[in-house]
């Protein structure tokens, strides 16, 4: 009994050796267990059970042959320097249209329209500036004299008014 008490307790420490660990194991599954070792006996009655207990058998799938068919391998590579070169024309030599507007002529396109003058092309970049400007200046001129509105407004200069006149009332009245 006092073996068995030390074996348990190098158990819960986790230093007993394995041929102890046997013969805890056998002790706990014979019917001569002590009564102040009953509360271990399910304990390795469950690690018994847990023994018995077969892991699941995952079957590794095969891996198929996913190679894409011979002529599709050899053409893709053409293929795609093809699309590249087009490409690269269709970038560095753009279409012209058909107005026939070569790239040294001064255009400037307005609501769709070309215009080739660049004086007509000028007044109308002014006429839009000034329209822009005025709808700036009516859009801010609400906030201005809002802002003039409370500077008039400000308690501390309407004080300091008052006081200095105050000030001079009294200095008159003496």
């Amino acid at each position: 009994m006092n073996n068995v008490n030390d074996i348990l307790n190098a158990y819960f420490e986790g230093t007993a050796l394995p041929e102890e660990e046997k013969r805890l194991k056998e002790y706990f599954r014979s019917n001569t267990v002590l009564p102040q070792h009953e509360v271990y006996k399910p304990m390795f009655a469950a690690f018994e059970e847990e023994k018995q207990i077969a892991a699941p058998i995952f079957v590794i799938p095969v891996k198929k042959n996913n190679k894409k068919p011979f002529l599709f391998r050899k053409l893709w590579i053409p293929a795609a320097s093809i699309a590249a070169a087009i490409l690269l024309v269709v970038i560095l030599f753009p279409l012209k249209n058909k107005t026939e507007i070569s790239s040294n002529d001064y255009v400037v396109f307005i609501h769709g329209k070309a215009i080739s003058d660049p004086h007509k092309a000028q007044v109308y970049a002014d006429k839009m500036f000034m329209q822009a400007n005025e709808i700036i200046r009516t859009s801010y001129e609400p906030l201005v004299k809002a802002n003039t509105i409370q500077k008039e407004m400000d308690a501390d200069k309407i004080f300091d008014d008052l006081s200095q006149k105050i000030n001079y009332i009294k200095s008159a009245n003496q």
